[in-house]
């Protein structure tokens, strides 16, 4: 059934309040079963999602006369796990959940709440997983549906313009690109968009995932441990390299927000732009016959070293007090056909996690979507990180961009980290359960 958005607010009031949400039971089948139809209830953190969910709804009717599925949308992710905690609490969990793809997977299986995934033949239905987050105790809980992809855009057309005739592939490549471009004449080949703290910190985040996490994966758990520090070598050289890069961005980035970076590069203003797969829309929307590609993120000092940087948008789990196990794996199955993959990624410009699916929904990855289909990439080192920290250090970012001096800007990234270990007491231990159990 489709939702309208008044429908949708509705039911994330119901269950933001703990109530059981969503309608009584037909009297009287709507697909043609006998008896009363039962009902499976969905929670998605992705409202974007919500049509195409209700697409594999009509089919999942037709193959399971007397059962449907009541679609709730609970934007973000901090709502939703709110929403999820409640939901826990009263011991009236959704049948099926689709989350972000993070620790909370194991946190969800540590509390006995989701069903055992392992054997019923999803592992061979999705593409590698190599940061398995999804596993606890040996036995999986949660299969992706999409993925995505963060890297740079790199404006084909203004780089030949401007003396560039191939994306660079290292960061010494990167910078003397950017300074052939200045010298022919591009005033800005960057373009960052740093009002907003998520424009600040991209370079920040693409360095950490590929260099810094890329080759230690242990580099977070060490700064747990004390081994490792915020305000250590690893940051003191990923905030040298921004420094080198500041000098061929926007000078106006403090005041340039994500729609107006997106314009400037669909206007061919500039040929680099810090992004993911998520982004494209927004920019085809203002350009569509722009000749732009998104690939990897160049920041290594070795070419060998250039991987791409990609992980899953969401997880999918059955509730293990589900009432009707077999027909949550029944709609389960159907979001993992090659065919919904495809329905997927068309309708809402992602990548499908599904084996066999049409992935590139747009003609900018095609270069880069053969290595994530064999799974050659390093995932998002954040979705571990203790919650708060991302958003300090966005501060911390455009601080350092407004003058404040690099040692005091990581002196208190330390500080605030650590903070929030003090004040999440048993973050830590948590941490190193979820890493050993994932093995």
């Amino acid at each position: 059934m489709k939702k309208t958005a008044s429908a949708l607010i509705a039911s994330v009031l119901l269950v933001l309040a703990g109530c059981s949400g969503g309608t009584a039971p037909a009297s009287a089948p709507a697909n043609g079963a006998a008896g009363p139809v039962k009902t499976l209830k969905l929670a998605t953190s992705s409202p974007e999602n919500v049509d195409t969910l209700n697409e594999y709804v009509k089919s999942f009717e037709k193959k399971m006369p007397g059962y449907t599925v009541e679609i709730t949308a609970i934007p973000g992710v901090a709502a939703f796990n709110a929403a999820m905690a409640s939901k826990l609490a009263a011991g009236d969990p959704p049948d099926i959940f689709i989350y972000q793809w993070s620790t909370q997977i194991q946190l969800y299986a540590k509390g006995g709440h989701l069903m055992d995934l392992s054997g019923k033949g999803f592992e061979e239905k999705v593409k590698p997983i190599n940061k398995k987050l999804n596993i606890y105790e040996g036995k999986a809980y949660a299969f992706p549906g999409q993925q995505d992809l963060f890297g740079v855009f790199f404006n084909v057309d203004v780089a030949k313009k401007y003396g560039v005739n191939e994306m660079p592939k290292t960061f010494s490549e990167f910078l003397a690109a950017c300074e052939t471009m200045q010298k022919n004449g591009l005033a800005a080949p960057i373009v960052i968009p740093a009002k907003d703290g998520s424009g600040a910190t991209a370079f920040n985040f693409g360095y950490l995932h590929q260099v810094v996490s890329g080759k230690n994966p242990d580099f977070y758990k060490q700064t747990l441990d004390g081994t490792k520090h915020w305000n250590g070598q690893e940051f003191q050289d990923l905030f040298g390299a921004y420094q080198k890069l500041l000098k061929y961005a926007n000078k106006d980035l403090l005041g340039l927000d994500p729609d107006g970076s997106y314009k400037r590069f669909a206007m061919e203003e500039t040929a680099f732009l810090f992004g993911g797969s998520y982004n494209i829309t927004a920019i085809r929307k203002l350009n569509p016959n722009l000749n732009f590609i998104l690939t990897k993120t160049p920041w290594v000092d070795d070419v060998k070293d250039n991987v791409a940087i990609s992980d899953f948008n969401n997880a999918i789990s059955i509730s293990s007090k589900t009432k009707y196990p077999e027909a949550a794996l029944a709609f389960m199955n159907e979001m993992f056909t090659v065919d919904a993959g495809n329905l997927l990624a068309k309708n809402v410009s992602t990548i499908s996690s599904v084996k066999g699916t049409t992935t590139s929904f747009d003609k900018s990855l095609e270069g880069v979507i053969p290595e994530l289909d064999k799974g050659q990439y390093v995932g998002f080192s954040e979705r571990e990180w203790i919650p708060g920290i991302k958003e300090i250090m966005k501060k911390a970012t455009q601080d350092w961009m407004a003058g404040v001096d690099l040692k005091t800007v990581l002196d208190r990234l330390e500080a605030e980290h650590q903070r929030l270990l003090q004040a999440t007491p048993g973050f830590k231990q948590e941490f190193m359960e979820m890493r050993e159990k994932s093995k």
